[in-house]
């Protein structure tokens, strides 16, 4: 990809870059550890792996890699472990955390959960995977290096069996990077991301929810993304759902918790073809998830 150099190449004449924006799942609900320290605990105890493959077809096009484990609440505290890799051509960037979450009942239904993470954020470029079109050496490229910067955040969510409701932020470090080499100056900022999330569980019958739910994303030098999602969850067993995106992307999705551990999602995304986007192929999602212990507490986030 002869494109690949020229934009690096274009970066280090500049001597200014921002790293790359954090990617949204469409299952973000499954994923909320990833957003939300606070939102540890709240499904129960549980692990699960997620992947996203961006803009299909396309070789070396985004993807993304989650796992995730939460602990049940002990003595109103839970704990977990999160990691997020997002992948794109030559550069890898991903957080790796430890999540802890304590639990304040507001009222008999209705729980506040306040909660810390606390990792790295890690990058990592493949120079080697360049497509050059010379093989002279390039000062510039000589600057990019790998590196792994502290990350912290904080997050509050509330819950209860009727409703679910987030902010966050789970890295609020404002982490740059300085390099100098033979009179070249790059830098590199961290920018932190915020976070809000909510949902409803409206019933429509005996066995049937309608669950309503967005994620609003906020980060300094790029478009605020909102994604709405609507769900219809049949006997809490299956949910079948569609969802609209800000940057002109719809998408389907179909949840299957029809046996008493597993948990198996697909998500679609399609763009929309508009006149000020270039680019808009199809994104691919999966989602598993194997609960412990007791099957979780139904609830707003279940």
């Amino acid at each position: 990809m002869k494109y690949s150099f020229l934009l690096l190449f274009s970066l280090g004449c500049l001597g200014n870059s921002y790293a790359q924006q954090q990617p949204n799942f469409l299952f973000f609900e499954q994923n909320m550890s990833l957003y939300n320290p606070a939102a540890t605990g709240a499904q129960g105890t549980f692990a699960s792996i997620g992947y996203r493959a961006a803009w299909s077809g396309i070789e070396d096009a985004p993807r993304a890699t989650s796992f995730i484990y939460n602990t049940k609440v002990k003595n109103n505290a839970s704990w977990g472990f999160s990691y997020l890799s997002d992948q794109v051509y030559v550069e890898n960037q991903g957080v790796v955390s430890v999540d802890y979450s304590y639990k304040l009942q507001i009222s008999e239904g209705t729980k506040l959960h306040l909660g810390i993470k606390a990792g790295g954020i890690f990058n990592t470029i493949d120079l080697n995977k360049l497509n050059r079109i010379t093989q002279e050496s390039n000062e510039s490229l000589g600057n990019v290096d790998n590196y792994m910067n502290p990350a912290i955040g904080v997050g509050a969510f509330l819950q209860s069996k009727k409703f679910f409701a987030g902010i966050s932020v789970p890295n609020f470090l404002n982490s740059k990077r300085f390099k100098e080499s033979n009179g070249i100056a790059t830098t590199a900022t961290d920018k932190p991301h915020f976070y809000g999330t909510a949902g409803l569980s409206i019933p429509l019958g005996n066995s049937i929810l309608l669950r309503p739910m967005m994620l609003y994303r906020v980060v300094s030098d790029a478009p605020n993304q909102i994604t709405a999602l609507g769900q219809i969850e049949l006997k809490e067993q299956l949910s079948i759902g569609v969802g609209v995106s800000n940057n002109d992307y719809i998408s389907a999705m179909l949840l299957f918790k029809g046996m008493q551990r597993l948990d198996f999602g697909y998500g679609y995304e399609m763009g929309q073809r508009t006149s000020s986007t270039a680019l808009r192929a199809n994104t691919h999602e999966l989602i598993l998830r194997y609960k412990f212990g007791a099957v979780a507490e139904k609830n707003g986030a279940n």
